[in-house]
């Protein structure tokens, strides 16, 4: 048996050595375009601002990768074609195309940052962070350039990430937000929260603003960035920060089915609509286990899952992706800010009737030195009292909790269940009550 996998990241590698895992006598080739393979993703703005190195992000070279799992593995391989009909693909390598067959297809092909059509854009030093070439080529810009005014445009999770990142480095940032609010996927009331931090760190930050135009020099380097408002921002560095689409034109081209998001559309086992074909990781759905809808919510966590369940499942065995609650956390200077499930809106959308219980807990015991507040905000399904989702952010102790409410959340636990979960405690960890408990103790009495 032949499985080929089209892409060297986190799903695709993930595929490609669990499938030889469940197969040793199957033929595995991996084809990745770029040079690099098994890097993690999630750690490029810690290797830009220096609190970690290339090396240590790439878990795999492509010849430790072929070394440690016996699979075949080709970079700077392009595929540019998808013949179902006929169980191929072409590929192409130094401008030179050919053919092979497959007995089973893997296309996990990631997804790229979305640029905005500003003019200026295509100026030298404005560039987005989605791969490590994209990383190298920031890290090169501010360590050869010597840049002192950061511009990121836009205000998500990555924008924000990268804000520390280059605070870290002692560099002038402003971030612009076309939205209203910093974390347009938070609340309101807990990105605000968000807001004030950055604000303390001294950081430039405009909502409701949109950049009109990137100016540059004779030299065409990015010189300064015009707004809608008619600010004109000194800017050496710019990062397009404003989002993500799923790779689908390969798919798409042969006839596989997408799905409402833009994203492959696949079943439990990772399969799509054309036989023998799978998709995994940020080009793929998934499903939400709350409203049983598909969902398109690119994570490193899930793409390692699905790719692991498409590589299991294409070598012969019988697996399940049951679906993911959209669990994500992220450090944001000195807060940690996580969320899980799905909001008020979302419930309302999904004729889920919500009950929301906003707290504010102790990390740990309070005589305990280093005492911190934890902000959680609970919502709750008014007809059977479950936990359908949560935001937290806190200085300490948010990792836990998140979770703990995430597994509550997969489990169906009431409110009530959250308050006689038996949670772990000692001073240096958690109160008597653990903030968990305290929001389905609060939340029990509205029900």
């Amino acid at each position: 048996m032949r499985i080929i996998i089209i892409g060297g990241v986190a799903a695709g590698t993930s595929a490609a050595a669990k499938a030889k895992r469940e197969n040793s006598d199957s033929e595995i080739i991996l084809f990745e375009k770029g040079k690099d393979i098994s890097y993690a993703g999630c750690g490029l703005p810690y290797y830009i601002s220096g609190i970690t190195s290339r090396d240590q992000i790439v878990i795999n070279t492509p010849e430790e990768f072929q070394k440690k799992y016996n699979i075949e593995v080709k970079t700077s391989h392009k595929v540019t074609k998808i013949l179902p009909d006929s169980k191929q693909i072409i590929y192409e390598n130094q401008k030179k195309s050919n053919k092979i067959k497959y007995d089973k297809l893997i296309i996990a092909t990631g997804a790229s940052p979305i640029i905005p059509p500003i003019p200026g854009i295509n100026l030298n030093h404005i560039l987005p962070l989605r791969t490590l070439k994209n990383a190298v080529n920031i890290k090169n810009i501010i360590e050869n350039k010597n840049p002192q005014n950061i511009t990121i445009v836009g205000a998500g999770l990555i924008g924000l990430e990268m804000a520390e990142a280059f605070y870290e480095l002692n560099l002038n940032i402003t971030i612009i937000e076309k939205m209203s609010q910093v974390l347009p996927t938070f609340s309101r009331d807990m990105a605000q929260i968000v807001k004030n931090h950055l604000l303390d760190k001294n950081i430039d930050l405009y909502l409701n603003e949109e950049v009109t135009e990137f100016v540059g020099d004779k030299n065409n380097n990015l010189k300064s960035v015009k707004t809608k408002s008619g600010k004109n921002i000194d800017s050496d560095l710019t990062l397009i920060s404003t989002g993500i689409k799923p790779n689908t034109d390969l798919a798409s081209q042969a006839g596989v089915k997408t799905g409402n998001s833009g994203a492959v559309a696949v079943n439990e086992k990772m399969e799509t609509s054309i036989p023998d074909i799978f998709a995994a990781g940020d080009c793929a759905q998934s499903t939400n286990l709350i409203t049983n809808k598909p969902v398109w919510f690119p994570l490193g966590s899930t793409a390692n899952k699905q790719g692991r369940i498409a590589g299991e499942n294409a070598a012969g065995g019988s697996n399940n992706h049951k679906g993911i609650l959209k669990t994500a956390i992220t450090k944001i200077f000195d807060l940690t800010v996580a969320k899980t499930g799905i909001s008020v809106e979302e419930a309302e959308k999904n004729e889920i009737d919500p009950v929301t219980t906003k707290i504010t807990a102790a990390n740990h015991a309070g005589y305990y030195p280093e005492l911190e507040k934890i902000n959680l905000k609970g919502v709750f399904n008014k007809d059977n009292g479950e936990i359908i989702g949560a935001e937290i952010i806190g200085k300490d102790g948010v990792d836990k909790r998140i979770d703990v409410l995430s597994t509550a959340i997969y489990s169906k636990l009431t409110a009530h269940d959250l308050f006689q979960v038996d949670l772990a405690y000692a001073p240096p960890y958690s109160s008597p009550k653990d903030p968990a408990a305290i929001l389905g103790m609060v939340t029990s009495k509205k029900l």
